[in-house]
């Protein structure tokens, strides 16, 4: 049977020919895929204000800051790089 021409009503008449005992099953597997087909809800995590009073604030030029522990870590690898190839 095509499962997008399946209708409530041919549903309903197929339960009625299930065992009583059966119905709670019937009832957690129908649960279970109303529960599964909704939309998740979107885990937005917002970064805003993660870094405010950590000292950042103090620092007049924060990229130029950011630059130069770049260009000294950058440095220090070469350094290191150079070690290792000799």
């Amino acid at each position: 049977m095509n499962t997008t021409a399946v209708t409530i009503d041919q549903i309903k008449s197929k339960l009625s020919q299930i065992p009583i005992e059966k119905l709670p099953e019937v009832y957690d597997f129908v649960e279970f895929i109303r529960i599964r087909s909704r939309p998740k809800a979107k885990n937005i995590i917002k970064l805003e204000g993660i870094w405010k009073g950590l000292g950042f604030e103090k620092i007049n030029d924060l990229e130029s800051e950011i630059r130069k522990i770049r260009r000294d870590s950058e440095k220090q690898l070469i350094g290191r790089i150079d070690k290792w190839n000799t």
